[in-house]
């Protein structure tokens, strides 16, 4: 076989998976203007648009540029398809997809490839893999326990589909272990790989041989970060900077592959905190690689640098913090107590960046005066009995429907509860539900332990969180304005009354999972129902706090009914003139206008960092981190700005990076993460108090 041979493997599949889309393209268009020559057909020497490219007969992995790209670069994909272009021209085979060889009738002729993988020496395989990997390989497998692969012959390639993942992991035709294609990072591809093997010699009854050495003491793990987390914590940081220097307008959904890949390991190591930022980033990255219009470029950055930040305190963290800042890999629920009597508060169904959906159910102990919290989720929509309709009213909760859990007061009986104050599911738990509706007594009495009637207390109970996360809040209002649609924000803004006729205003973005809440929210406010309160979800945003409502407490005689936004419907006759209606709201948008919050003038921490990230943010957008004069300029007024303010270690930050520093993408990171909490620590309420001026 020549060296060649090899090459004609590599369909336009296999080639994506092991670079992405974008560097295929830019190769094809490359082949096409005659860019790329052989110049030593016995070594494999091409030029490639001006570069040295050698193609190994070892296959495209050891494939060398002279580029200053990382990995596979343009110029490599440019001289495989050269030489398939005129393999092909001699009439030998090429690989092409399967769809295109079955409307050819072309069937595959050379042996299977599945069995070719199980002859591998199992052995041999583990000793070309590090310990490291070997162990970061196990804990693969065991995240894949209940799962199976799926596995499709492509006849040049197998495709072995993991759970979750719709790129394929490719084994080639001839090349063995050392040759198989994945989008994970180089420094963690040798442990994926080796994981898939060992996962199919399973499924398939075949033994495999993991040395007894590889055991871990999870206790001793936990005390300090060991070399494999150090390791994974530098190959993030690696991947931030690659997500950068390429430009956050040109990522691709391969890239958000590699996050998917590099989540598992972050569970693999026991670090669930930064699992969880990289699942978030993952959704992030795929809806900013599809374009889609609820996500730019300025909130990954932001992202980033949070992200950023959080390693940097994971490798820092003192022995005796790194347990709470590692989080929890499994949340651990005792039975704190034989009963719990709880209160619904609020429920709130919710659709994750990464994919991930449930919902949430808030409750007051109010013996313990504490709020707890339950979740039903899952990672992804791929169970189709999981909707919000089923977790509503045909899941279990405590051995009864949640909407029934919802309605009245309730006793749980042996309660399973978590450090972190969230009730298990399942179990022996039961909930025994009260007979009546909560009485006004009970209201009233919940009105002194938990939420507020007078928003002038707002600004004080907010100013303690520095997290971006908020629990459940309410609001007991003393009245309540029409719903107004905000065209210019694509938002229904509800405002609610205290007694002082302070102005607190509720928002509901415009959405797909959004039409009910406000439909319902629109019908109960023109009925003029009696709201007593309202459970508001608080949601941090750029220009301050936003409070979405989830939950309304409607008086009815001498009780008080929970109406329940994402998951209830009034019972009315169905409304017969939409256009109608949107002209009546329309109009009272124009007569309330005045009475509707604007965002008003921006606060002072605004004013600063904004310009400073309108800076960065058009660098990481193409990857390109030399400043303009018009840049510069920008910055030094910032500069003047901060020190002005006596804002010293913010001037620092500006100057360093005015310097032009030789890690341009780190400081670009910490300016960014300075920015963003600077920003969050003046975050703005949406309240408008009576004797307040309007800033």
């Amino acid at each position: 076989m020549s060296w060649q041979t090899i090459y004609t493997h590599y369909d336009e599949e296999a080639l994506t998976v092991f670079a992405n889309a974008g560097v295929l393209r830019r190769a094809r268009k490359d082949l096409d203007n005659g860019k790329v020559m052989i110049t030593d057909q016995a070594s494999g020497a091409f030029s490639s648009d001006g570069m040295a490219v050698v193609l190994s007969p070892e296959g495209i992995q050891k494939a060398r540029c002279n580029c200053s790209a990382p990995g596979c670069c343009k110029h490599i994909l440019a001289a495989v398809l050269w030489l398939q272009a005129h393999v092909a021209a001699k009439g030998q085979v090429v690989a092409q997809p399967a769809e295109e060889a079955g409307l050819s009738g072309t069937q595959p002729s050379a042996a299977p490839l599945l069995p070719v993988l199980l002859a591998l020496d199992a052995e041999a395989l583990i000793k070309q893999c590090n310990k490291a990997g070997c162990r970061l390989a196990r804990k693969w497998l065991q995240q894949w326990e209940s799962s199976k692969l799926h596995v499709e012959d492509r006849d040049t390639h197998l495709n072995i589909y993991l759970p979750d993942v719709d790129e394929p992991v490719i084994f080639m035709r001839e090349s063995g272990y050392e040759g198989m294609l994945s989008s994970l990072p180089e420094q963690q591809r040798k442990a994926l790989h080796l994981a898939v093997i060992a996962k199919l010699f399973e499924q398939n009854g075949q033994p495999w041989p993991w040395p007894d050495d590889l055991i871990d003491t999870d206790a001793l793990r936990l005390l300090s970060l060991n070399d494999d987390e150090i390791a994974l914590i530098n190959t993030i940081r690696a991947f931030i900077h690659s997500l950068l220097q390429q430009g956050l307008s040109h990522v691709s959904k391969s890239s958000a592959l590699q996050l998917h890949f590099l989540n598992l390991s972050a569970r693999a190591e026991a670090l669930p905190r930064l699992a969880a930022y990289l699942r978030v980033l993952r959704g992030q990255v795929t809806l900013l690689a599809e374009k889609h219009f609820t996500l730019d470029e300025a909130q990954v950055l932001r992202y980033l640098a949070r992200l950023s930040a959080y390693l940097h305190q994971l490798v820092n963290a003192p022995i005796e913090t790194l347990p709470q800042i590692r989080g929890q890999l499994r949340r651990q629920y005792n039975e704190k107590a034989a009963l719990l009597t709880l209160l619904p508060i609020g429920a709130d169904w919710w659709v994750a960046d990464s994919g991930a959906l449930g919902a949430t159910f808030t409750f007051w102990d109010s013996d313990n005066q504490q709020l707890l919290q339950c979740t039903q989720a899952r990672a992804n929509q791929l169970d189709a009995q999981f909707s919000r309709e089923s977790v509503w009213s045909v899941l279990a909760l405590w051995r009864q429907a949640a909407s029934n859990v919802m309605r009245k007061p309730f006793r749980l009986h042996h309660p399973k509860l978590s450090d972190e104050g969230k009730l298990a599911v399942g179990g022996e738990m039961r909930a025994e539900i009260g007979a009546e509706l909560l009485s006004m007594g009970a209201f009233q009495a919940l009105k002194t332990q938990f939420g507020t009637d007078c928003w002038q207390t707002l600004e004080g109970y907010f100013a303690e969180y520095t997290d971006s996360f908020y629990t459940p809040y309410v609001l007991y209002l003393h009245d309540y304005q029409p719903l107004i649609w905000n065209e210019t924000e694509q938002c229904a803004v509800w405002e609610i009354n205290d007694a002082a006729n302070n102005a607190a205003f509720l928002r509901l973005y415009w959405g797909e999972a959004e039409k009910n809440s406000i439909e319902e929210l629109r019908f109960i406010t023109e009925e003029r129902s009696t709201v007593l309160a309202v459970t508001v979800q608080p949601v941090r945003k750029e220009h301050g706090i936003d409070f979405i409502p989830t939950t309304l407490w409607l008086k009815r005689q001498d009780r008080v009914e929970l109406f329940y936004l994402d998951f209830d419907c009034y019972p009315r006759a169905r409304s017969t003139s939409t256009f109608i209606r949107y002209i009546r709201d329309y109009m009272a948008k124009k007569k309330h206008q005045r009475a509707m919050l604007s965002n008003g003038e921006p606060t002072l921490a605004l004013q600063l960092t904004r310009p400073l990230l309108n800076v960065l943010e058009a660098q990481v957008c193409t990857g390109h981190y030399g400043l303009s004069q018009q840049q510069k300029a920008d910055l030094q007024l910032c500069l003047q700005t901060a020190n002005d303010l006596g804002m010293a270690f913010m001037a620092n930050q500006i100057t360093r990076y005015l310097a032009q520093p030789a890690s341009p993408i780190e400081e670009a990171l910490r300016l960014a993460w300075l920015c963003d909490r600077m920003q969050q620590l003046q975050s703005t309420l949406p309240v408008r108090l009576k004797d307040a001026k309007q800033k």
